[in-house]
């Protein structure tokens, strides 16, 4: 009946699955962190957003790690060793946070190796995914299965991440968010390449612009060129000029690792000869609409503070919204993928515009105007709003996939995920310039409201470059028909 529900599954497939579904879970620590971040560490809003910024970085370089794991093999394992390397890397990231970290600097150096550990067992599971395959439509049904394995492994710690925040602690919690990456080192076995396909995939443009991997696989260098190398050099500099800057406290070390980083996804892009008029528009929305601020952790230390939202309710919130985000997705699926993805974007930025005003209204008082308690128009805008968390990737990747030309699209994708990464610690570096203009901290929490309108004024902005997407997807329709 199972096999019947979710289609053909192989022994093969169990180290991927369980690496996105220990992924999903990672969100256990999340509401211990909250507390982490308010009771040890009295991080103010701004700081936490600063520390968010950092941490978003690792993920805009995962083709560095791809190129690592293509060309220069580990104790005979182009798999199953980056893998190690970075289940060992998130344990040690937990193990600090859960004994000897107490500053921010140790706080930001345990997450960065959480991160790039997580960045790492992604990377090393979007290959498997391809290469355990036996047949084409085995990858379409590795993905599905990966994206419902990930979107379980937050569904089954929702409540648990309050329960244990509250019972145990921050520092408990994270000693069990240990058990993670003892998971994926434990399914490294199951981390073998299977046989090659018999059928026929087409040639992808490497990085160099010379073709990679060919139909019969075959391949000294996937890169094509020799190129692994400058790629991977590329990466590490920019990851040293990243640490030089923040230990060094240059001013505007943000800002200059951003437009690095831009400066580096931009030659990318030109590099292998892909940029067309329906990519930079498709890299233009992505970054706009993924670049936008958010109100950050002044909200939550508030809901905290004086509406007594403890570890278990917020466990409660996070355990609903991870369901309905799901059930959204299924709900929605067909009407995303038939429709125009301006016609998708615009009405994800309506629907998210007009969902916050509860949120808004919380801080104003809304639930005594009411008669009804904070808690319940929470998880009530909670229940409704849910399904937008992952409404809003599905358009971003048919962007990706519409404007990939024939041969290019695993590199399109690895930038744009690139991109995609990279806008979000611009939302972070923003989110920060927020929280300092209007002067939020621990305790002065007078201007959040004010704040909330502002980023709610901002998220809407995204909207008008959607006309330049659906003139740019006429185009591409008028194409196809000639």
């Amino acid at each position: 009946m199972l096999r019947k529900f979710l289609g053909e599954f192989r022994l093969s497939w169990i180290s991927i699955l369980l690496t996105y579904f220990c992924y999903g879970a990672s969100t256990l620590t999340g509401i211990a962190d909250v507390f982490f971040q308010k009771e040890v560490l009295m991080l103010t809003p701004a700081e936490v957003a600063g520390i968010g910024f950092w941490l978003g970085l690792p993920w805009s370089m995962k083709m560095v790690v791809g190129a690592a794991s293509d060309v220069y093999p580990l104790f005979g394992s182009r798999r199953a060793a980056y893998l190690l390397i970075g289940a060992t890397a998130t344990l040690a990231g937990y193990l600090a946070l859960a004994t000897s970290v107490d500053t921010r600097s140790a706080y930001l150096g345990a997450w960065l190796l959480i991160t790039i550990g997580f960045m790492m067992q992604d990377v090393v599971a979007d290959a498997l995914s391809v290469e355990v395959a036996e047949t084409e439509e085995e990858i379409g049904q590795i993905q599905a299965l990966g994206r419902i394995a990930l979107l379980l492994g937050g569904i089954s710690v929702g409540y648990l991440s309050g329960w244990l925040a509250g019972t145990l602690g921050a520092r408990g919690t994270y000693a069990v968010a240990s058990i993670l990456p003892l998971i994926v080192a434990a399914s490294v076995p199951f981390a073998r390449k299977h046989k090659l396909r018999s059928v026929t995939r087409p040639v992808v443009v490497s990085l160099a612009g010379a073709p990679g991997t060919s139909a019969s696989g075959s391949n000294t260098d996937p890169l094509g060129g020799g190129k692994a190398k400058l790629v991977m050099l590329a990466g590490l500099g920019y990851a040293a000029l990243g640490v030089a800057l923040e230990m060094l406290s240059v001013p505007f070390a943000k800002e200059i690792i951003l437009i690095v980083s831009l400066a580096i996804i931009g030659f990318l892009l030109q590099r292998v000869g892909i940029v067309s008029r329906g990519v930079i528009t498709a890299a233009l929305v992505i970054f706009l609409f993924r670049a936008t601020p958010s109100v950050g952790q002044g909200y939550t230390y508030w809901a905290i503070d004086r509406l007594g939202f403890d570890q278990e309710f917020l466990g409660v919130l996070a355990q609903v919204s991870a369901i309905l985000s799901l059930v959204g997705l299924l709900i929605f699926r067909k009407p995303i993928i038939t429709r125009p993805v301006s016609f998708t974007l615009f009405w994800v930025i309506v629907a998210g515009t007009l969902l916050y005003l509860p949120n808004i209204g919380l801080f104003y008082g809304l639930h005594d105007w009411l008669g009804i308690s904070a808690r319940t128009l929470a998880f009530i805008d909670t229940t409704i709003s849910a399904p937008l968390a992952q409404i809003t990737m599905v358009p971003m990747l048919i962007l990706i996939a519409r404007s990939a030309p024939p041969g290019a699209e695993a590199t399109l994708f690895a930038i744009m995920a690139s991109l995609m990464n990279l806008a979000l610690s611009a939302s972070q570096l923003f989110t920060e310039y927020l929280n300092e203009l209007f002067r939020i901290t621990q305790h002065d929490f007078s201007n959040l409201g004010m704040l909330m309108i502002t980023v709610t004024i901002i998220g809407f902005l995204p909207v008008l470059a959607l006309p330049v997407l659906r003139r740019t997807e006429q185009l591409q329709a008028m194409a196809k028909t000639t």
